[in-house]
């Protein structure tokens, strides 16, 4: 049965389990989330490294394409005409190297598959310094097909498996719109370069010099998608022992809170919808804060629409547990954004945190560094 389902996986997905299975030495605590400077000095290596290979891969692909297109012209790339039958919008004949679309597009693929072998690579080593994931871990399988994830640049939507919905509250069109935006960086920004460098060189700017400048632009794009991975497989190997000992203080302290137990589900759907994005991190929290708590999972909960403006008039110690629970849940994915940023700026002003912002900039800093985050815990 086992080998029935590993035969489905596909081929990257393999590759990626390969990879991060050949760890031997593993942490957990402290070990884990705190990076020592031997640590730090390999991640750093393994970040330098990655980005140089994806900088190459970018240069390579706009080089392989358009120089054999230059060079050779029309007798490697012809031109072939192809007519539109007559219609109201428009008719006539159009010229397409369908030669050197194939070509791009045969490019293309094996650049993205290089960039997915390196970036596989980074995650593994990444792991392999950290010790993580741990068989040990009840979560094991989670964390491991996570970092999968990370390696493959997949989305993961598990939230949605336990009824938590970052988009409450956009339309279908507003999320397609949202998602849209964030794919359009790479192939705008060469547009916008392309249009510069003829502007400075104006009647000067020959074909060729325009097609080569997309040569900085990829590869920077490149490495900025690398860099997310890597930086994103640092922060799913830190999360896990956090999130178990943040789980485990709420819990010491809110067990027989009911008024606490009630809002669980309305402070994760909190910070969801704060981030406006899907992430491991935040499922884990709240995977283990609802197990921990023994909140039944749903998958459709109803939320208290009016909660944000009910937290002020709660108890001290059940605001006190929601505010902790908030701050640990926007810091948990390494990253505070200008929205979080404003979310937070809201909050405090509707008394519902009584944390400053530099003080969470703080904390949040630390996790990402791999210092820690001892400043949040004094806290709780």
């Amino acid at each position: 049965m086992a080998d029935k389902k590993n035969d489905k996986k596909s081929f990257w997905t393999r590759i990626a389990e390969k990879e991060l299975k050949k760890i031997n030495q593993f942490q957990d605590g402290d070990d884990l989330f705190i990076l020592n400077e031997e640590e730090q000095a390999q991640l750093k290596s393994i970040k330098v490294n990655t980005l140089i290979k994806a900088a190459i891969a970018g240069t390579l692909g706009v080089l392989l394409l358009y120089l054999p297109y230059h060079y050779f012209g029309e007798s490697l790339f012809p031109v072939r005409t192809f007519t539109i039958p007559d219609n109201p919008i428009y008719s006539g004949e159009v010229p397409i190297e369908v030669e050197f679309m194939i070509y791009s597009i045969v490019l293309v693929m094996i650049e993205i598959w290089y960039l997915t072998y390196i970036n596989i690579k980074a995650v593994g080593a990444i792991s392999n310094v950290c010790g993580h994931p741990n068989p040990a871990d009840e979560n094991y399988q989670h964390n491991l097909n996570a970092l999968i994830a990370v390696g493959l640049e997949k989305k993961q939507k598990q939230l949605e498996e336990i009824g938590i919905n970052p988009y409450e509250g956009l339309s279908k069109t507003g999320v397609v719109i949202f998602q849209f935006l964030l794919r359009l960086k790479a192939t705008a920004s060469n547009i916008l370069f392309r249009i510069f460098v003829k502007k400075i060189l104006g009647r000067y700017a020959l074909r060729f010099v325009l097609d080569m400048a997309g040569i900085p632009v990829y590869a920077f794009w490149n490495m900025w998608g690398s860099s997310k991975v890597i930086k994103e497989s640092k922060i799913r190997v830190m999360a896990p022992p956090l999130i178990k000992r943040v789980v485990d203080i709420l819990y010491e302290e809110n067990k027989d809170n009911q008024e606490f137990r009630k809002h669980i589900y309305d402070s994760l759907q909190l910070i969801s919808e704060s981030k406006r994005s899907f992430h491991y991190n935040h499922f884990l929290l709240s995977l283990t804060l609802l197990n921990k708590f023994e909140i039944e999972i749903q998958e459709e909960p109803e939320y208290n629409e009016d909660f944000l403006e009910e937290i002020p008039q709660l108890s001290a110690h059940t605001r006190d547990a929601i505010e902790k629970l908030y701050i640990f849940g926007i810091m948990i994915d390494g990253k505070i954004s200008f929205r979080e940023m404003r979310a937070i700026r809201f909050l405090i002003e509707k008394g519902a945190l009584a944390y400053t912002e530099d003080e969470i900039m703080a904390w949040s800093k630390d996790y990402d560094e791999g210092r820690g985050i001892e400043g949040f815990f004094k806290t709780l």
